[in-house]
């Protein structure tokens, strides 16, 4: 087969595109702008000038009611995406790729506001789409730069890179250099101050090209798909289009730098339905419009607009027998690109599935001819209160049609004004009765109705009469369960079919080998990944939180699965059964139900904690026999404590014993120590003594001798005199100091003993 050319494939894109839109702009659009007039409460056309034109909010109560429940499954969570491995190897990569593609998606990107847009849209339109796509944006980083010089600012500029400039320099005043002494230095030659080099404040820009991943739903009716594809998956469509609205200056940011204001004017013929003319004229409200395009005059022909078709198309480009995917950017009749891919990067979805259709039904259908019903019912209501509280009034005329009362009068209805008449008989009121008493129980059944076909019903708006006496906690109950059914049935159907391929999406896109390393922080860290490191595809796991019953039916829940967990923890068979991690599954769930986001804040995860290997349970016979050793071995250790506690006792007993021995004993040592002291001490005072009277005693004798000499020998002159003077002096009794002496010996024998005590208070010797 030969090569294509690129105006066969050309042609062949608007083949395709022309067979889809007259299908997605016709039957579609049609019944998309009808669901939206309806939303926004539009007249029906059927109003007549003095009735009620009440219409009632069906449409849009049923989709604000729902859609509050759908955004908190998906966005209650960190996690509402996960990635399984399938390989051992993996589990490291799988969890880097679901922490990642959410961070992408929920931070990256605006991801609550992506999924209320797309379940708006769906809720609302049949149908929603999502777009994700890699967006090459050249960035702008400034260095502010204070007080450098021009050499500097010239090495900073070339460590800033090639496309780097200098923008704002802004010359300093020069400054005198300071001396040694800090006042400033004198040119010795010129006698002027020596002033420092030139400086100067300035920024520094940068430029840098970086790629990230855009994820962003877009109108409903920009998304052609292939009129008779059978599933809302799309990765196998033959034909899958998105039209987009852009400039020129849009093109030439993408890297399409050939295309002209005529290409790109003469392309905007695209998205023209009833459902887009209604939603520009609405969010145009006031201004020309032709054909979805708002008339305004410019002079700058880089915001001249146009409909870039975006189109993944199954063709036999190259001319193998094989048809593969291809990417075409065109205009109207000019490809712009054409390359091969492996995806097609769009998702849609319905609220409501149709088999073999890959557009659905919304919640909005189900409740329009509702909405229409009670319109007229209220209607006819209110008109009645109109005809009741305003009956009209007959006058009475004669042959010639005259009345017989003023007209005028009876024209002005002001609360007490005067009717005048010329006959008693000339005015009465056409009484119409109230009806609406009887309509209420119809509207009560319209009610029920929507309650049926959606799940909004009154147990979920909260009505006072779910709270009335003769209805039951358990039917209040049951009647939420059933209505929360249906949302939850909506939720499963936009994870499979919405969520599900995004983040498919997202992961290929990240390990396609043309993204850089990511780095953003996680649970209060920063991490660092390379998507090169993972598989371009894992099992994945959508956890929505459906079937397990509201918040509060969930928190009871986990709470007895818990303290099942605590119990079986402790039984034989608690290894088998029970596992930290599961007890973690257990108490993050209660968290993340809780509302709180962060798991790590309360408990750590003992997922990389090495898991010992379980063993079977013990033979109840063998965990007898051990029972029994384990308590005699507890009996004999308590005996043998109380021996060993009592011989304790006893040793301890004999020691104070032996310490108080020991104690008396040395007491009485220095005591007697002492004793032996004081007497000696006594002994060497009486030896002392005794040679002090022997002394005496010798003395006393030679001076016996002497005066008994001297009484023997006679001297004449009893006097003596002084050698110096020559006075006589009466020579002194040589028996005076012998009496003395005997005197004093006398008394110390005769004086009575005493006994001697120390400090505290014992006797130590007698003195």
């Amino acid at each position: 087969m030969a090569k294509m050319t690129e105006d066969q494939l050309l042609s062949h894109c608007q083949t395709l595109e022309e067979d889809s839109a007259a299908f997605t702009w016709g039957r579609l659009g049609t019944e998309r702008e009808t669901a939206m007039k309806e939303y926004f409460r539009q007249p029906y056309g059927t109003e007549e000038e003095g009735w009620s034109s009440i219409v009632t909010s069906e449409v849009q109560d049923t989709v604000e009611w729902i859609l509050p429940s759908l955004l908190k499954i998906f966005t209650s969570t960190d996690q509402a995406v996960s990635f399984e491995p399938s390989k051992q190897e993996d589990v490291k990569a799988a969890e880097q790729a679901t922490d990642t593609c959410n961070y992408v998606f929920y931070k990256s990107n605006p991801g609550f506001l992506t999924l209320y847009t797309a379940f708006k849209d769906a809720l609302l339109v049949k149908n929603c789409a999502v777009m994700w796509r890699k967006e090459t944006k050249r960035t702008k980083d400034v260095t502010p730069v204070q007080g450098a010089t021009a050499e500097m600012l010239t090495m900073l500029l070339q460590e800033a890179g090639d496309d780097a400039e200098i923008e704002a320099a802004t010359p300093l005043k020069p400054q005198p250099i300071a001396g040694p002494d800090g006042r400033p230095m004198i040119d010795p030659y010129t006698g002027q101050p020596v002033f420092g080099p030139e400086l100067y404040n300035a920024r520094i820009c940068s430029y840098k090209d970086k790629t990230t991943i855009k994820v962003e739903a877009f109108p409903p009716e920009d998304l052609l798909v292939k009129r008779d594809w059978t599933t809302p998956l799309l990765d196998d469509c033959p034909y899958v289009a998105r039209n987009m609205r852009v400039t020129l200056s849009d093109l030439a940011e993408m890297g399409f730098k050939g295309v002209t204001v005529e290409d790109l004017d003469s392309s905007d013929d695209a998205g023209v339905s009833a459902d887009a003319s209604f939603r520009q004229n609405r969010a145009n409200s006031g201004s020309e419009i032709f054909g979805g395009k708002q008339l305004q005059e410019t002079d700058d022909d880089s915001l001249t607009e146009g409909y870039l078709r975006i189109e993944f198309v199954l063709v036999d480009y190259d001319g193998d027998g094989i048809a593969e995917r291809r990417c075409v950017y065109r205009l109207k009749d000019k490809i712009l690109s054409n390359e091969e891919c492996a995806q097609v990067p769009i998702a849609t979805a319905s609220p409501i599935l149709i088999a073999h259709r890959w557009d659905g039904m919304s919640v909005a259908e189900t409740v329009s001819d509702l909405q229409q019903l009670k319109t007229e019912l209220t209607r006819q209501m209110v008109n009645s209160a109109y005809l009741a509280n305003n009956p009209r009034t007959e006058v009475l005329t004669d042959s010639n049609n005259a009345p017989f009362a003023n007209i005028d009068d009876l024209l002005d209805s002001r609360p007490g004004g005067i009717l005048r008449k010329s006959r008693p008989d000339a005015l009465s009121q056409n009484i119409v009765p109230f009806v609406g008493g009887q309509m209420l129980p119809l509207l009560g059944y319209v009610d029920e109705m929507g309650a049926k076909r959606t799940g909004v019903s009154p147990s979920t708006q909260m009505d006072q009469n779910v709270l009335r006496n003769d209805r039951t906690a358990v039917e209040v109950q049951q009647t939420a369960n059933a209505a929360a059914a249906r949302i939850d049935l909506i939720a499963r159907i936009f994870a499979e079919t919405l969520l599900k391929p995004i983040f498919k999406g997202i992961l290929c896109l990240l390990t396609d080998g043309e993204m850089e390393k990511v780095a953003f922080r996680l649970r209060n860290e920063f991490v660092e990944y390379d998507p090169n490191e993972w598989r371009d595809s894992y099992d994945m796991t959508i956890n929505v939180g459906l079937g397990t019953g509201d918040k509060a039916q969930q928190q009871v829940a986990l709470q007895t699965i818990f303290q099942n967990q605590m119990a079986l923890s402790q039984s034989p068979f608690g290894p088998l059964l029970v596992q930290p991690k599961s007890i973690y599954n257990t108490q993050a769930k209660l968290i993340e139900n809780a509302g709180f986001k962060n798991i790590g804040d309360f408990y750590a995860d003992p997922k990389d904690q090495q898991v010992q290997p379980q063993q079977p349970p013990p033979d109840p016979a063998v965990q007898i026999a051990q029972m029994k050793l384990q308590a005699e071995a507890q009996k004999f250790q308590a005996e043998s404590g109380q021996n060993m506690e009592m011989e304790q006792l006893k040793a301890s007993a004999k020691l104070q014993e032996v310490q108080a021995n020991l104690e008396l004993q040395a007491s009485n040592d220095q005591r007697d120590s002492e004793r032996e002291m004081m007497t000696a001490q006594h002994k060497r005072e009486l030896a002392d003594l005794q040679l002090q009277l022997d002394r005496y005693k010798i003395d006393a004798d030679n001076s016996t001798r002497i005066t008994v000499a001297q009484i023997a020998h006679p001297i004449e002159d009893p006097n003596d005199y002084d050698p110096e003077t020559g006075e006589a002096m009466q020579k002194p009794d040589p028996m005076a100091a012998i009496t003395q002496a005997l005197a004093m010996l006398a008394d110390a024998q005769s004086r009575p003993k005493q006994i001697v005590r120390d400090a505290a208070g014992r006797v130590v010797g007698v003195q």
